[in-house]
């Protein structure tokens, strides 16, 4: 079925101690899978040649370790949100690895909405990740319904205060996102605070003073919401832009400014 679920962690659980930090193991080796099988001639990581390696079976398993794992014993906000974005990051690669994609995430229909990890005794897709755990319950960009409905049982693991930034540091696949990370509890708040001021002096947020204009990504127009509407973007904006134009701009005159919209570049960025 074209809309059937993917279960990437499927499988025996291998006999392994299991880690209240098995998201940020995740995420640590398929960041070093990146890095060992990155092209240089062709300016991207080979997943083909990934795809067929040790590491990669090794990954896998660690991955069905995940299984049995028990999210309760998750306890601070930093811990809980730390954990969710390294395993989002982590099953977005794994996606794109286990399914042959080439070029973009966009080959695969639904790929959010498809590819899951087994955690416990459910099963989380990247969407619920993002908007189900991460976004407190809240439904995506043009989606009707949050994904979560009442008495869902993943449901109580939604964060009850989520935090923007973390659109910052979720990592789609795709050339638009912004650059993977390793995130640590004990060190959240500050790596959240790089990840913002990263994108937002970055090439996916342009403040024109001199043409009245604002060249924005469209994760500020998707999520909106989240920042607090128009207002929430212009302050954030100024918030961490660096440029002292820029920020005098944005606190005195961006409110009457034109936004467009850039386009999402959906091809892989690797």
């Amino acid at each position: 079925m074209m809309n059937e679920p993917i279960l990437l962690n499927d499988g025996e659980v291998p006999a392994a101690r299991l880690r209240k930090d098995v998201a940020a193991e995740l995420q640590l080796r398929i960041r070093q899978l990146q890095h060992d099988f990155y092209d240089s001639r062709a300016d991207r990581v080979d997943y083909l040649a990934l795809s067929q390696s040790a590491d990669f079976a090794a990954y896998c398993a660690c991955s069905r370790l995940l299984q049995e794992y028990d999210l309760q014993q998750l306890n601070s906000p930093a811990e809980k949100t730390a954990f969710w974005i390294n395993l989002y990051n982590s099953m977005i690669i794994h996606g794109i690895i286990a399914l042959g994609i080439g070029q973009s995430v966009k080959e695969v229909y639904n790929f959010f909405g498809r590819i899951q990890y087994r955690i416990g005794i459910a099963d989380y897709s990247a969407d619920d990740i993002e908007h189900g755990i991460l976004r407190g319950n809240r439904r995506p960009p043009y989606g009707l319904f949050p994904p979560f409905d009442e008495g869902d049982l993943r449901l109580k693991y939604a964060l009850e205060a989520p935090d923007p930034r973390i659109h910052f540091a979720l990592v789609c696949g795709s050339s638009s996102c912004p650059p993977i990370d390793y995130y640590v509890a004990a060190e959240l708040d500050q790596q959240l605070e790089m990840a913002a001021s990263n994108f937002i002096n970055g090439t996916e947020v342009e403040v024109l003073p001199s043409l009245g204009l604002l060249r924005l990504s469209p994760i500020f127009k998707w999520y909106r919401s989240d920042f607090n509407g128009e207002g929430g973007v212009l302050e954030l904006l100024a918030r961490y832009r660096q440029d002292p134009e820029a920020v005098d701009f944005l606190q005195n005159a961006a409110a009457a400014a034109r936004i467009e919209w850039k386009e999402y570049n959906w091809a892989l960025n690797a």
